[in-house]
């Protein structure tokens, strides 16, 4: 399950390689290939990382979640976008959601 979530949640985000992931995590792709086809699993301190990266939870990571925040959020700004948005488009409206908040965050 870990394997299957790991992968769905880098695809969801455009552009995104594994190369990418590897970079994000300090380990070689080839070791992080291997956690998307299963073949390993990261220790406790990379899959918090992972989990940090895609703002999920452990739990969803592990397939014990169904529902991730990344998901959560992208509903509740679509209710509020017009259906002809692309994916690249959502996570730039997405991104820049996030850009807003911290840019609040610092000023408080």
């Amino acid at each position: 399950m870990f394997a299957q979530q790991l992968k769905e949640l880098r695809k969801r985000t455009p552009h995104l390689t594994q190369m990418d992931m590897a970079k994000e995590l300090g380990i070689a792709k080839t070791t992080y290939a291997s956690y998307e086809q299963g073949k390993r699993t990261p220790d406790i301190e990379t899959q918090n990382k992972i989990a940090d990266f895609f703002n999920v939870s452990l739990d969803y990571l592990h397939g014990r979640e169904q529902k991730s925040s990344f998901s959560t959020k992208q509903r509740t700004v679509a209710a509020h976008i017009d259906d002809e948005v692309t994916e690249e488009q959502m996570e730039d409206i997405l991104n820049y959601i996030d850009f807003i908040k911290q840019k609040h965050a610092k000023k408080d």
